[in-house]
């Protein structure tokens, strides 16, 4: 094993301070509706907004935000890569989920479940297409969406099984972990420095309510990469090789997985040389394209 390095806490500061390069402006677009509550609680909300021009009804990008499952909002700028779809003729659906530690894993599972039967229930009010949807979502709000993908249709999952819900036809998932318990390996493989020490209390360990290390035998309940079968729908992996937050060998290893169990075709690895956790960069015109193209090719079918 090779030395421990660790990214420094004022670096991480920065890290995610560059996000505020960012600015998310929704002025320009005319039809968009806030704060549609799918629930009781307040954090369970969501924001839809619309193509100005045609009737829809329009296929559906969800997004769930990042924050280590404690932070994070539906109307911050980790939208932005993800906002410009709408010219591109999609309705976008940004969420908010109830945060650590006032729920527990996987209630906050169950509120990306719940967001997406709601917008399937009210689906011709919103000029939606609930046949034609992709789950995105940001480290955190990525590994939500990839749970929510990779388990659609499967009780054990989900707080009302047999009610109908949006079919979900492809999932984009930025710097998201995983397989939780091989992070540090991961880190001890490469030799790349990591935010948190050994042994200290995760995000993972308050959302469980117990040290995820104690419990080694239900990682398949919250690990995404136990849960990819033939029919998990196409996955296009954003990461950065040098993130200090997510090891880059997490999207590896799920691209890997996606390829050897459900096909070589479903799934896309999108490894930056360049991009740290939650980088403006992805963002940028090359990222966005790189989104829209992968959805463009499962969600309207242009090849």
């Amino acid at each position: 094993m090779s030395d421990i390095k660790i990214f420094p806490p004022e670096d991480v500061e920065r890290m995610f301070a560059r996000l505020g390069e960012l600015r998310l402006d929704v002025s320009d677009i005319r039809r968009k509706f806030i704060d549609c509550p799918y629930g009781e609680d307040p954090f369970q909300a969501l924001d839809i907004y619309l193509p100005n021009d045609s009737d829809g009804p329009f296929p559906v990008v969800f997004f769930a935000h990042g924050g280590g499952w404690s932070g994070g909002d539906k109307s911050d700028t980790q939208l932005v890569p993800f906002i410009g779809g709408v010219k591109r003729g999609y309705a976008i659906v940004s969420l908010n989920y109830r945060l650590i530690p006032y729920v527990r894993y996987p209630e906050n599972l169950f509120d990306i479940k719940a967001a997406m039967r709601w917008v399937k229930q009210n689906a011709e009010t919103y000029l939606l297409d609930p046949s034609r949807t992709a789950l995105c979502g940001a480290s955190a709000g990525a590994h939500l969406t990839m749970m929510a993908a990779f388990t659609q249709g499967q009780p054990a999952f989900d707080v009302a099984p047999c009610a109908q819900t949006c079919r979900v036809l492809a999932v984009v998932e930025q710097f998201g972990p995983t397989d939780f318990l091989k992070s540090h390996k991961h880190y001890d493989e490469s030799g790349y420095p990591r935010a948190q020490a050994l042994g200290a209390t995760s995000s993972l360990d308050v959302m469980l309510g117990v040290k995820a290390e104690a419990v080694p035998n239900i990682a398949r309940y919250y690990n995404p990469i136990d849960n990819v079968h033939p029919d998990i729908p196409p996955v296009l992996i954003q990461h950065g090789r040098y993130d200090p937050i997510i090891p880059y060998q997490q999207a590896i290893e799920l691209y890997e997985k996606i390829g050897a169990v459900a096909g070589k075709d479903m799934a896309e690895l999108d490894l930056s040389e360049i991009f740290l956790h939650a980088d403006p960069g992805y963002a940028a015109d090359e990222s966005v394209e790189r989104i829209f193209g992968f959805l463009d090719k499962y969600l309207n079918g242009r090849n």
